[in-house]
């Protein structure tokens, strides 16, 4: 078996063995699918994380060897870690899939996670994105909701902006995500799923508040031609399937509304008078154009920023910030309120999910 070189300069050889849990059933235990060496150095590990402080500088026995071995992790996902700790050139051309194995293996041995996040930017814009956004009816494939753990855990703002937005628009029903991997207790923290999916029923609000502007002004008209205005305009909605709104957004996304929306056509009646005669085309136009346009995706940086570094002063003055405070600063550039107001979390909340107890409970010696 060769031996990949991380440091020519190393002192360490790391046998990886890398198990097929494809192949695991309740009375079988998954076989080995591959095994691999890697020459490193024992100070780098030792300085990147604790478990492996304690195990190679601890009253282990691995203190005293030239070797070890790590399980339970694919040989691509380590090779990367150790390149990324080693400072040296890294690999690529792994699966949507192995980002959530590297975000595991961080947690468990408590990496630095933003040491991979130039590495997820580039990993990112090798992929083929434009296709995954396709790809959103089965979740057998590499979609949008695939995209919104590995954005948020690896701060990679414009993907996560991009995926929370498609989201809110192309999913009909209750937004959430998808784990394509064994690992069950990776995902995000509850409020994000929560302030998407109320982005989602704002969208309805904004939607409906707009087209409903005509129908406000004919039920207070005190004309006869009134009310076979008010039905013409209601059927021409619904003949291009996108009213009634409370029952058509429980089984249709928003862009789907949408579009349906600009094959909106209503001719009013010879008879109609004055108060009747409103823009309806116009008013459907502009109810297009302010829905689309109203929220751009949840925004990583307004949801990690605390004002006072004070919890309760942040809570009330959650809605007292005025439009510069949170138009600006973001590496997003400039978004709207909308976007603000639904990434708030309060106080900052940490992506680093490395503080949670390591797992790894044979190497806890000291840990904190």
């Amino acid at each position: 078996m060769s031996t990949i070189i991380i440091d020519n300069e190393g002192d360490l050889l790391v046998e990886v063995v890398e198990w097929d849990h494809e192949q695991e059933w309740p009375d079988r235990k998954p076989i080995i699918r591959k095994t691999q060496h890697f020459w490193v150095s024992r100070q780098v590990l030792k300085d990147s994380s604790r478990v492996f402080k304690n195990m190679l500088g601890g009253e282990f026995r691995e203190r005293h060897q030239d070797s070890i071995k790590l399980q339970d992790w694919t040989i691509s996902c380590i090779k990367i870690w150790l390149q990324a700790l080693h400072n040296v050139r890294q690999d690529y051309d792994v699966p949507i899939e192995a980002t959530w194995h590297l975000a595991k293996m961080g947690e468990y041995y408590g990496f630095d996670i933003l040491k991979l996040k130039d590495w997820f930017a580039d990993w990112y814009q090798r992929q083929p994105v434009d296709r995954w956004y396709i790809n959103r009816e089965s979740d057998d494939v590499p979609n949008p909701r695939w995209l919104l753990y590995p954005c948020w855990i690896f701060d990679h703002y414009k993907g996560f902006m991009k995926a929370t937005e498609f989201c809110t628009y192309h999913y009909c029903g209750h937004i959430t995500e998808h784990n394509p991997t064994r690992f069950r207790d990776l995902h995000l923290p509850q409020r994000i799923i929560q302030q998407l999916n109320a982005a989602k029923g704002r969208l309805r609000t904004v939607l409906h508040k707009d087209l409903y502007g005509p129908n406000d002004r004919l039920l207070r008209a005190t004309c006869t031609c009134k009310a076979e205005s008010l039905w013409g305009y209601e059927k021409a909605l619904t003949d291009c399937k996108a009213w009634p709104l409370e029952r058509l957004v429980q089984v249709t996304s928003m862009a789907v509304i949408l579009e349906r929306l600009t094959r909106f056509k209503y001719a009013l009646p010879s008879t109609a008078c004055s108060d009747c005669r409103q823009n309806y085309q116009s008013v459907v136009k502009g109810a297009i154009s302010h829905t689309s346009g109203y929220f751009d995706g949840l925004c990583l940086d307004c949801m990690d920023s605390s004002k006072t570094d004070d919890e309760d002063a942040d809570y009330w003055s959650h809605g007292e910030l005025k439009q510069s405070d949170f138009v600006y600063g973001c590496r997003a550039g400039r978004h709207g309120q909308p976007t603000w107001y639904y990434s708030y979390m309060g106080q900052k909340q940490s992506k680093d999910r490395m503080n949670r107890s390591v797992r790894m409970s044979r190497y806890d010696g000291d840990l904190e």
